[in-house]
């Protein structure tokens, strides 16, 4: 029998409960590992503009992907110990894929967390795991679910391009104008937050895969944001944070921030392949779900031949591969991505 299941499993009733336990989790007073969700405050994203009307935006749709990517990437990190969604079978996707509703003639979106998080405390501490385990599945619940991660994120945001803002050389008159657009973000303060941002700080300082999970988080919610610039005002569960879209627009273009890693591994097509140098070939790519196209280099001593063959076939054919990428990231843009494997599908 397994030893987990004579404990009786803690019960998830809200962000407190999660908060709780990783407390206790970091402090070594937890004895066994069950977990049951029963309840979590559902994720709602509204927004306001001519655009969104009787329809989901192109761009709105690629916020909720990247959002599911990145839950994907950071499950593989927890399971696997490497944040390559390759690494997951296709029903750990089905298991972990979002649902996305519709809730408001096509301009409210929500997702329920309960059924994701269900599989993926079945799929990772379903069997004997370690305290290590725990605390990471307990991190992503926090970082990806609550109103905390999106406060926090659009906090140090908006002070980002303030500082920014005033360090320009432009007109008074420029700077007062994006300082006006930063005005409408409105945030709710919680009294929660201090404590979720101590106790999310300290997994993170004793746990690397919750370093992995937090850039994850954060790529997603800089996603969302800018997905949906184009409309008038958005908000996030019911009105806790709310801006303009000249505001979300005007915070994707912080610059300041450092260029971070990240593996963006998935099904692309093999648009080109040029050759004339064949110790570094460049290949340009376009991803089968996001249709986010780059040019990543293949160095001939990072891959076997099979798998230079692979994507020459692919290039050929016109017929879908997978790759393991590895890259920078800032604000949307990426570069020095390197294909670092491949597989047919």
């Amino acid at each position: 029998m397994n030893e987990q299941s004579v404990h009786s499993a803690h019960i998830i009733n809200n962000i407190d409960d999660v908060t709780n336990l990783l407390e206790k989790a970091l402090n070594n007073e937890i004895d066994h590992f069950n977990i049951k969700i029963k309840d979590l405050e559902k994720f709602c994203m509204h927004v306001v503009g001519d655009k969104f009307h009787q329809t989901m935006t192109p761009s709105i749709m690629k916020g909720f992907i990247d959002f599911q990517s990145a839950i994907y990437r950071s499950y593989a990190q927890i399971k696997y110990s490497d944040p390559s969604i390759l690494r997951l079978t296709k029903q750990e996707k089905s298991d972990l894929e979002i649902e996305v509703k519709v809730v408001d003639g096509s301009s409210g979106f929500s997702v329920k967390w309960e059924e994701v998080f269900k599989h993926l405390i079945e799929n990772t501490l379903g069997k004997m795991t370690t305290k290590q385990q725990f605390i990471s599945v307990l991190a992503l619940i926090l970082f990806f679910s609550g109103s905390y991660v999106m406060n926090s994120y659009l906090t140090d945001q908006k002070e980002t391009r303030l500082a920014e803002i005033a360090a320009n050389k432009e007109s008074t008159k420029e700077k007062n104008a994006k300082e006006e657009r930063l005005a409408t973000i409105a945030l709710l303060t919680n009294a929660s937050d201090q404590k979720i941002a101590k106790i999310l700080n300290e997994a993170q300082e004793k746990n690397s895969d919750v370093k992995v999970i937090a850039t994850e988080a954060k790529h997603a919610n800089y996603s969302l944001i800018k997905s949906a610039q184009a409309a008038d005002t958005i908000d996030f569960n019911n009105g806790q944070l709310s801006l303009s879209g000249d505001a979300a627009q005007e915070l994707s273009k912080s610059t300041s921030s450092k260029w971070q890693d990240v593996r963006l591994d998935g099904t692309y097509w093999v648009i080109n392949v040029d050759s004339s140098h064949a110790a570094k070939r460049k290949i340009r790519i376009r991803n089968v779900n996001t249709q986010q196209e780059m040019l990543a280099i293949l160095e001939n001593d990072t891959l076997d031949q099979k798998y230079l063959n692979l994507i020459q076939d692919a290039e050929w054919a016109y017929s879908k591969i997978q790759l393991k990428i590895q890259a920078k990231t800032l604000n949307g843009l990426y570069k020095e991505a390197s294909i670092r494997g491949a597989s047919v599908p």
